[in-house]
């Protein structure tokens, strides 16, 4: 389920959309500069949807998920 807006393939997709997502890094692999790093899948990674993933690279550095999640209620509100 998408961390940021709470989609999930399962239930939009049934048995195909099971177990699929992307995975976000909460510190950009490119913090790293090269250098190898220990990633901790529960610390350094949210489950989010193709879509998510994509606006929260929008500008560098990404969008935090807290920040995409204003914009998003920022947006629905708009549209309301």
């Amino acid at each position: 389920i998408c961390s940021v807006c709470g989609f999930d393939f399962s239930v939009a997709y049934g048995e195909i959309g099971e177990g699929y997502i992307h995975v976000y890094h909460l510190t950009p692999l490119s913090a790293s500069k090269g250098k190898s790093r220990k990633v901790d899948l529960i610390k350094d990674l949210r489950p989010v949807c193709p879509n998510c993933h994509e606006m929260l690279h929008r500008t560098a550095p990404p969008y935090t998920i807290e920040k995409l999640q204003e914009i998003m209620a920022a947006g629905k509100a708009m549209a309301d």
